[in-house]
């Protein structure tokens, strides 16, 4: 027994059974029609929700990837003199001196004048006058 069916008995016990007959059909129509549209959609939220699972998975799984390779490839950085010095693994342990501007590997000669100068080997600009080598900054670095 669904619902419409005591409106339907009323129908046939009173008049103007034709016209309300036909408003009856039209809302058991109207009815199917939206129970099928929750089947439907209680279906799509099944699916979604099944997926929303799924990419919480792979977003916890891709955290921890990410950790793992941070703490694979931590650093230790230092300033010192205006020059950045870093000691990892991509220093094999070694304290390195770096761009601090583009963090790539610093270089050092005697610049024009005859002073030291420090500069980026990756020509991003950087360079700096200190009043010492760098191979003296970097043994203070390393002590």
């Amino acid at each position: 027994m669904n619902i419409f069916d005591g409106i339907e008995k009323l129908i046939t016990e009173h008049g103007s059974a034709v016209i309300l007959s036909q408003q009856l059909a039209f809302a058991k129509d109207q009815f199917s029609d939206m129970e099928r549209k929750v089947a439907d959609l209680q279906t799509q939220l099944g699916r979604l929700d099944a997926q929303l699972e799924r990419e919480r998975e792979d977003h916890k799984l891709a955290r921890a990837d990410l950790q793992r390779l941070k703490d694979e490839h931590a650093e230790e950085i230092r300033i010192h003199r205006t020059v950045e010095f870093r000691r990892g693994k991509r220093t094999a342990g070694r304290w390195a001196a770096f761009c601090p501007k583009c963090h790539l590997p610093a270089g050092g000669n005697i610049g024009m004048g005859g002073s030291p100068q420090v500069f980026c080997t990756g020509n991003c600009g950087w360079h700096v006058y200190p009043q010492m080598m760098l191979e003296q900054i970097h043994m203070e670095v390393g002590v």
